[in-house]
């Protein structure tokens, strides 16, 4: 790394940050709206980034402020620039008040239920002026906030897809989804059932482009079959048990989720390629805070606890 030629940059952390709004937004007066700044400073602000990039980052187009291919490089670099400088500011702010601190974590519909509520609660117990925030959203929204610094760290399905190839992946148990409907449910009366008996009903399905969906989708091709022509696609969990429960619909739900829930039985039916590892995706090579270190570890004995009462048929008691 040349060190002198990085001291002589034009570019600055003020300039990056005005590139992401300008994406953000896709306008300059909004963007300059949002940083409080008036138009023309900031206009002259995009200059200055455009000058030590050394390349045009943006072309007005009927759309809006739209990113030429340099910009597009900028804008990744940049997300991952501040995601780091963001972080450090935390890092040294636990460091002058080690009993305090904010960790900032994902979780889609796995590890939502069980794993990650036990571990906060005993983030917490050993440090309540912590504070956490939960945020629950589809794998590809959460992916691109733990790379722009938004979130610290997700909890959810490790698997080998295309999604999460640069980040870094801890297994931390496995399970199954399997195939579930509401306790009154008639399919649970069905002998020997299978996905010809099922396909007519209405189903709450993955959302589209995550490997759970096209995992299911596989099961119905290899059994001769469309997929369910009814379906609405969820990954909220509570969306996802409501529609089961109250709206009579079937619905893949990890193991440990489906017991834990009084008025919903799992179908006698396994499906191929749905066992799944659950764990951290962390971000390659962005430190975590003292507060965000110290919840992977609890995640970690969590998730220990949680494969050994999957494994002996246990985890639905509490």
């Amino acid at each position: 790394m040349d060190l002198r030629a990085l001291l002589t940059t034009h570019l600055k952390l003020r300039h990056l940050v005005i590139v992401l709004a300008v994406s953000e937004h896709g306008s300059l007066v909004r963007a300059a709206e949002e940083l409080y700044l008036t138009q023309p400073a900031l206009s002259r602000a995009l200059r200055e980034a455009e000058h030590a990039v050394g390349a045009s980052l943006f072309e007005r187009t009927g759309r809006g402020m739209v990113p030429t291919p340099a910009g597009a490089a900028c804008l990744e670099h940049a997300k991952a620039i501040v995601g780091h400088v963001s972080t450090l500011r935390r890092r040294v702010d636990e460091l002058n008040d080690p009993d305090a601190g904010l960790v900032q974590v994902g979780a889609h519909v796995t590890g939502a239920n069980l794993l990650l509520p036990r571990a906060v609660a005993r983030l917490m117990a050993d440090k309540p002026r912590v504070e956490v925030r939960l945020r629950e959203a589809p794998p590809e929204t959460l992916i691109q906030e733990l790379g722009s610094g938004d979130l610290d760290l997700l909890v959810g399905r490790v698997t080998d897809h295309a999604s999460t190839a640069r980040l870094r992946l801890i297994p931390l148990y496995r399970e199954e989804f399997r195939i579930v409907a509401a306790s009154t449910h008639p399919a649970h009366d069905l002998p020997d059932v299978s996905l010809h008996d099922l396909v007519a009903n209405r189903w709450v399905v993955p959302l589209a482009n995550t490997p759970l969906r096209d995992e299911l989708e596989l099961n119905f091709k290899n059994a001769g079959l469309a997929p369910p022509a009814q379906h609405v696609e969820a990954g909220a969990p509570a969306t996802l048990r409501t529609l089961v429960v109250e709206g009579g619909f079937l619905a893949l739900m990890p193991e440990s989720m489906a017991v834990a829930e009084p008025h919903i039985k799992i179908l006698d039916l396994h499906l191929d390629g749905l066992a799944q590892q659950v764990g951290l995706l962390l971000h390659p090579d962005r430190p975590l805070t003292p507060s965000a270190a110290l919840l992977a570890d609890k995640l970690r004995q969590v998730g220990s606890e949680m494969e050994r009462n999957l494994a002996s048929g246990v985890e639905h008691i509490p």
